[in-house]
């Protein structure tokens, strides 16, 4: 009778793991936003009501988070490359790099994105790591910042819950979405087309010259309504 106790209450004990960590990577998210929202405010007020803003000036905010503790379950990198050599390499250094992360890791904010018809709020870092997308959302590293010719891929993932890109699924053809430089210049987009795509179709998406023209490109998974290795793609363009 007492083993069966222990049984169900570490039962109970695994089961409230997930919720709990996704509560602390929830608070971190939303502690996060409020610190670059601060940050917003800060540079506007010191520029002015008059102020002009430069599109080639990218003020960052840093904000620290612990390495280990809050892991998404599953999370993974998505290996672009087809050539199974390539994979293999990358994995490796990926491997060795982890293996270096400090315990607390210092991500860089570059902005927040908005989506009022989700009602989502996240900040982007310049990181696509493990670490970063626990937190918020990630600038496709071989994409380009949103603002400037070519594509900006922002990937996150989908939590089936109401966090990070998670209701990025709720999302239609013609909402709004906003990107917020932490100088307060608002670039607004409109989404274009909306595609399902397994992941190794993802690479021509992400990278800067999926487009020419400014684009927008939101990216998370859509295993929950098609099946494991399928990628939800938001693309977006800019409107005045």
């Amino acid at each position: 009778m007492i083993f069966a106790g222990i049984l169900l209450l570490t039962g109970i004990g695994f089961l409230l793991v997930e919720p709990i960590k996704s509560m602390r990577r929830e608070k971190i998210t939303d502690d996060a936003v409020e610190v670059m929202a601060s940050q917003m405010s800060s540079a506007q007020a010191s520029a002015g009501p008059s102020a002009t803003y430069d599109p080639e000036s990218d003020i960052e905010a840093t904000y620290v988070v612990p390495r280990d503790g809050n892991e998404v379950p599953g999370e993974d990198y998505d290996f672009f490359d087809e050539d199974p050599d390539m994979q293999a390499s990358v994995r490796a250094f990926v491997s060795s790099r982890q293996a270096k992360i400090p315990k607390y890791v210092t991500l860089v904010c570059i902005g927040v994105i908005k989506i009022d018809s989700i009602n989502k709020t996240l900040p982007v870092w310049n990181s696509t790591s493990t670490v970063a997308l626990r937190y918020g959302v990630g600038l496709y590293e071989h994409s380009v910042k949103p603002g400037k010719p070519g594509n900006s891929a922002i990937l996150g993932h989908n939590m089936q819950n109401t966090t990070l890109f998670s209701k990025l699924k709720k999302c239609n053809v013609g909402d709004n979405v906003k990107f917020i430089k932490l100088d307060g210049t608002v670039y607004n987009y409109k989404i274009d087309d909306i595609k399902i795509v397994y992941k190794n179709e993802l690479y021509q998406y992400v990278i800067k010259s999926a487009s020419k023209k400014e684009q927008l490109t939101l990216v998370t998974c859509a295993n929950d309504d098609y099946g494991h290795g399928y990628r939800r793609v938001v693309i977006c363009h800019p409107v005045n």
